[in-house]
């Protein structure tokens, strides 16, 4: 008998020696989120007929509403689609100035936290603002311009 318990003792030890000798490795963090986010740049004015650019056609209830109700002509000036890595700033050059964009995480599990800044033709910034939107949903910010139209940046992020 003692012969099968040195066995078993030796088979025992090469099991916990196979085991201990694989190396462990560290659990895998998950990649930080990003967003990727449409942004539209758009121009609005007041016309004799009113008039809605096709690729605008997500914007339209949001077009009706004050302030942007004051408008009735809305033209796609630029289109972009950036992914926004977790707290990096993007910048994103505008036909009327320019923006900055920063993901600052998901909210909710469905939502999207932004910041957002925007600067006129001569640099100055007329835009600094952080928002929570539902994933999917744009955001519009607006401004007048001084001959009464307007200029409009829509951004939706997922």
């Amino acid at each position: 008998m003692s012969a099968r318990l040195s066995i078993a003792a030796l088979v025992m030890i090469a099991v916990v020696r196979t085991t201990s000798a694989q190396p462990t490795t560290p659990p895998s963090q998950p990649p930080p989120p990003t967003a990727t986010c449409d942004i539209l740049e758009i121009s609005a004015s007041t016309g004799d007929k009113p008039a809605v650019d096709p690729q605008l056609d997500k914007l339209k209830k949001k077009f009706k509403k004050p302030p942007f109700s004051s408008w009735n002509v809305f033209k796609l000036l630029m289109r972009s689609d950036k992914t926004l890595a977790m707290r990096k700033s993007e910048s994103i050059k505008l036909t009327h100035g320019a923006a900055t964009v920063t993901f600052n995480g998901v909210v909710n599990k469905s939502q999207v936290r932004l910041n957002v800044s925007i600067d006129d033709d001569k640099g100055k910034n007329i835009v600094n603002n952080s928002a929570t939107i539902e994933a999917g949903d744009y955001l519009v910010y607006g401004h007048s311009l001084p001959n009464n139209d307007g200029h409009l940046l829509a951004l939706s992020c997922k």
